[in-house]
């Protein structure tokens, strides 16, 4: 997502596990600039009913119109797939957990301070204004 719009899903070739390392190293020192976000997701091997979420890295400008955006983009993947659930380890402290549960995540765990969070659909799936990220939708040309 750059600026409330979706430039492109990608699927990268020989998926790597992604690090709490990693994720720290690219947040400190490849942390793009601008109003952009970018979400790294994989479906686990044999498991087509879920979607892990590895990382966001939100760019320095970014605003939360684009970061919710990135989350409805998420959230039509996973129905696009037909997945029913999207799990994730959140090791973010910007990342709250009521903001999460406003979003319709759950804790994965017992104790307040769980980094296991889960987005079910099991019940459905919520409605997606896609039209609202997609470059050919209203007000571009």
């Amino acid at each position: 997502m750059r600026s409330g719009r979706l430039e492109h899903i990608a699927r990268r070739n020989g998926w790597i596990p992604v690090s709490v390392a990693q994720v720290w190293w690219q947040a400190k020192f490849a942390r793009p600039d601008g109003d952009v976000c970018h979400l790294d997701f994989h479906s686990p091997r044999g498991m087509s009913g879920v979607l892990t979420l590895d990382f966001v890295l939100a760019g320095r400008g970014a605003k939360l119109s684009t970061v919710l955006g990135a989350g409805h983009v998420l959230n039509w993947v996973a129905r696009s797939r037909g997945a029913l659930v999207i799990v994730a380890h959140v090791s973010n402290a910007s990342i709250t957990a009521p903001m999460l549960r406003r979003l319709g995540w759950e804790p994965q765990g017992d104790g307040p301070s769980t980094s296991q969070w889960i987005r079910r659909f099991y019940d459905g799936y919520p409605p997606i204004p896609m039209d609202r990220y997609l470059n050919s939708g209203p007000g571009k040309a």
